[in-house]
C-alpha cells in the first residue's frame, strides 16, 4: 500500500503541484510540547534527559533548526491555528486568563474548519487556550469533531484544576477537564500526560482509515500544573532515584516530565502503525514557546545556550524544537535549515492535503512543503516575532533569518539573561544510541522505510545541531533594547552582542525598522479584559464552563450572562 500511495502521491506533486485524491489525503498528527525549551530535548546535545522517540522522530525525518514560535501559549495557538500573526487577532500580548472574554475573532477560520473542508475528521487532546467564554468559540464549535481536554492555561497534573486571581485577596478555582462539555470528575487522580496519550490513542483507534485524520494532541507537559508550581509526575520518589545524577531535585521532576511525553510520541506513533496509517502520515513534534527555568509557571526547563525565556523575544523564547516526519518527504534524515514559521503550518499542510492555498486568502503562513521535503530554498525571508503594544517590545526577523531587531523587552528585561542547564556534566549517562534504534518509534517507523537508521547517522545529525559552540564565554550585560538592539544571528546566535551602533549595519536596521513600523500599522489592538465575575467556578458546579450565551454581532461574539445551572 506504502509504496503505491507514494508514487501516486509524487506524480500528482510532479504535475499539479498537489496530491489531491481524497484517498491519498495524507493522516495529520500534532503533538505539541508546552514550555519546554531547546535544550530538553536530546537531539541538541544534552545527555542529562534522554528522550528516544523523540530523537526516533527527528533523525528519521526532517530537523527543523531554524524553527520560529511565538513568545507564549496562547499568541502561539493561535498563530498555529490561522496563519496568522497574533496582531491580526489582538492576541498578541498576555495570555488568556481563565474567566477572561477573549477568544479568536470568528472571521479568521481555523486550521480544524480549514481540514473539515478538506473532508479530514478532526480531534483535539489537550489544551486549547483560545477562548471558553461561551460554547460558541471552544474546540468543538471551531472546527474540531472532538475535543478532550482543557479549555484553559494549564491544569494540575492530577487533579485538573486552575486558579485565577480576581484581586489581590481573592482566587476563583475551578475544574477544568471536558470530553467536549461534559466535566470529567471521574478522571481525577490520572495522570495527565498518560490520560492525553490514552484518549489520543483511542482516537486514532477508533477512526476509519479510508478518511484521512487530523489529529492535534496539545499536552500540559511540561508546563507548570497545580497554582502554576506543580511539577507533577506519577511518582516523585522513582523520578529522583531515576534522575539522581541531576543536581536540582525540580529538574529532575521535569526530566520525568519530559520522559513522559517521549513515551506519549512513542505509543502513538506505535498506534499509527498498527492501524496501518504510519505509510501515508505526517507527524510533527513542537514545543509552544521557549522554556520558563525560572519566574512565573516556573518549570526548571532549559534553553541553553541561548538568551532569553518564554514571554521574550531573545532566542531562548522563540526559537524552538521542530521536527517532522513522513514518509511523503522526499530527502529525510536531515537538518532543515530554512527560514521557518509556525504560521506556515497551515499553508503547508493545506497544500499537501490537496488544498489550493488561494483559498486560504491573505495569511501571514507560508507554504513550505517544497522547503522541508526537498530542502528547496524557502520564500520566506522575514517572520515578524511579534508586536506587544501594551507591555512596550517588538521584534523583527529579516535577511533569511540572518538579522534580527528588538525594540524594548518584556517586563524591562527582566528574563533577558542566560538559564538552565547545559547538560553536558560528566555525572551525566551517555548518549544511549541503541536505544534511540530500539524506541518503539523507530521500530514503528522502520516498517515502512527500506533503509534502517544507522548510529552513524544519528552522530553526524546531533553533531549538525548541537550549539555549545556558540556558548556565552564570560558575562554579558542584560540588555533591554530600549534603543534598540540588532543581532546577527549566523554569527552570534546566543545575541551576545548588541550591533546597533555598527555603522556597517544601518541599511540593515534602517530596513527591519521599515518593516516592523508596516507591520504596526496594521495591528488589531489588544482585546484583553479583566476576570468576568461572572466566570465563578462556584456558580458551576466547581467546575469551568462558558457562562456566557453569545449572539454574534458583527464578527463579534457578544455575550450576556448564562441562567444559573449547575453543571455535573
Amino acid at each position: 500500500m506504502r509504496k503505491s500511495v507514494l508514487i501516486v502521491c509524487a506524480l500528482k506533486i510532479a504535475i499539479l503541484g498537489e496530491c489531491t485524491n481524497l484517498g491519498s489525503k495524507p493522516h495529520i498528527v500534532f503533538m505539541v510540547a508546552d514550555d519546554l525549551g531547546w535544550n530538553d530535548f536530546a537531539i541538541h546535545g544534552s545527555n542529562q534527559i534522554p528522550t528516544p522517540n523523540i530523537d526516533a522522530l527527528a533523525y528519521n525525518g526532517a530537523i527543523l533548526h531554524n524553527f520560529y514560535t511565538q513568545q507564549s501559549c496562547t499568541p502561539s495557538r493561535a498563530a498555529l491555528l490561522t496563519g496568522n500573526y497574533p496582531i491580526r487577532t489582538g492576541l498578541q500580548g498576555i495570555p488568556l486568563d481563565s474567566g477572561e472574554n477573549r477568544s479568536l475573532p470568528i472571521d479568521m477560520p481555523t486550521m480544524g474548519e480549514r481540514f473539515q473542508e478538506l473532508g479530514y475528521k478532526t480531534h483535539m487532546v489537550g489544551k486549547w487556550h483560545l477562548g471558553a467564554a461561551c460554547k460558541e468559540v471552544t474546540p468543538t464549535k471551531r472546527g474540531f469533531d472532538t475535543h478532550f481536554g482543557y479549555w484553559n492555561g494549564y491544569v494540575g497534573y492530577f487533579d485538573y484544576k486552575i486558579s485565577t486571581p480576581i484581586n489581590d485577596t481573592h482566587n476563583f478555582t475551578g475544574f477544568d477537564l471536558h470530553n467536549e462539555f461534559k466535566p470529567e470528575w471521574g478522571l481525577i487522580g490520572q495522570y495527565a500526560t498518560e490520560l492525553f496519550t490514552k484518549k489520543s490513542l483511542e482516537v486514532i483507534d477508533k477512526h476509519d482509515t479510508d478518511k484521512p485524520l487530523f489529529l492535534m494532541i496539545n499536552h500540559l507537559a511540561g508546563h507548570a500544573g497545580h497554582d502554576g508550581v506543580e511539577l507533577g509526575v506519577p511518582n516523585v520518589t522513582e523520578a529522583n532515584k531515576k534522575y539522581g545524577y541531576i543536581k536540582t531535585p525540580e529538574r529532575r521532576l521535569l526530566a520525568d516530565i519530559v520522559n513522559h511525553l517521549d513515551r506519549s510520541v512513542g505509543e502513538v506513533i506505535t498506534k499509527m502503525s498498527e492501524k496501518k496509517m504510519l505509510d501515508n502520515s505526517i507527524i510533527i513534534f513542537f514545543s509552544d514557546n521557549g522554556a520558563q527555568t525560572t519566574g512565573k509557571y516556573q518549570n526548571f526547563a532549559s534553553g541553553w545556550p541561548f538568551r532569553g525565556l518564554k514571554f521574550t523575544l531573545l532566542e531562548g523564547g522563540v526559537r524552538g524544537t521542530g521536527i517532522i516526519y513522513s514518509p511523503l518527504l522526499e530527502k529525510r534524515r536531515y537538518v532543515n535549515r530554512h527560514l521557518i514559521h509556525i504560521t506556515d503550518w497551515l499553508p503547508t499542510l493545506y497544500h499537501i492535503a490537496g488544498g489550493d492555498t488561494k483559498a486560504l486568502g491573505k495569511i501571514d503562513g507560508k507554504n513550505q512543503w517544497n522547503t522541508i521535503s526537498r530542502n528547496d530554498t524557502t520564500k520566506r525571508t522575514d517572520i515578524l516575532l511579534n508586536i506587544d503594544e501594551v507591555n512596550g517590545y517588538s521584534g523583527m526577523l529579516g535577511y533569511g533569518g540572518q538579522y534580527k531587531l528588538l525594540n524594548g523587552s518584556y517586563n524591562d528585561g527582566i528574563y533577558n539573561g542566560y538559564y538552565g542547564d547545559h547538560g553536558r556534566e560528566p555525572e551525566n549517562p551517555d548518549y544511549n544510541i541503541q536505544g534511540i534504534l530500539n524506541s518503539p518509534t523507530n521500530i514503528a517507523i522502520q516498517t515502512i522505510e527500506q533503509k534502517p537508521l544507522t548510529p552513524a547517522q544519528i552522530k553526524k545529525l546531533r553533531a549538525e545541531v548541537d550549539m555549545k559552540k556558540y556558548k556565552p564565554q564570560g558575562t554579558y550585560p542584560t540588555f533591554t533594547c530600549d534603543e534598540y538592539c540588532l543581532f546577527d544571528l549566523h554569527a552570534d546566535p546566543c545575541e551576545t552582542t548588541n550591533l546597533i551602533g555598527d555603522e556597517e549595519k544601518q541599511d540593515i536596521v534602517k530596513n527591519l525598522k521599515k518593516k516592523l513600523l508596516a507591520y504596526n500599522q496594521q495591528l488589531v489592538p489588544q482585546t484583553n479584559k479583566p476576570v468576568d465575575v461572572n466566570s465563578n467556578p462556584a456558580l458551576f458546579n466547581n467546575t469551568w464552563f462558558p457562562w456566557l450565551k453569545c449572539k454574534l454581532h458583527n464578527n463579534i461574539w457578544l455575550g450576556s450572562v448564562h441562567d444559573i445551572k449547575i453543571y455535573s
